[in-house]
């Protein structure tokens, strides 16, 4: 089976809340690598995804 890519967008300001909530997609998506390669994330949300402007959260460190 290959794996699939999956997409993250949120909405509003950045909030505690709201990056933690990236934070956890991102990091079970990292636990879990022959199920989804990567999680790409839409800059500014979903205008992200309509424009392509889209960031690879695999070129992010960890830390």
């Amino acid at each position: 089976m290959t794996a699939k890519n999956a997409f993250y967008a949120q909405s509003g300001g950045v909030t505690a809340v709201i990056n933690a909530s990236a934070c956890g997609v991102i990091e079970a998506v990292r636990r879990h690598p022959g199920r989804i390669a990567n999680v790409y994330a839409g800059r500014n949300g979903i205008i992200g995804a309509l424009t392509e402007d889209l960031i690879d959260t695999n070129q992010e460190s960890d830390v």
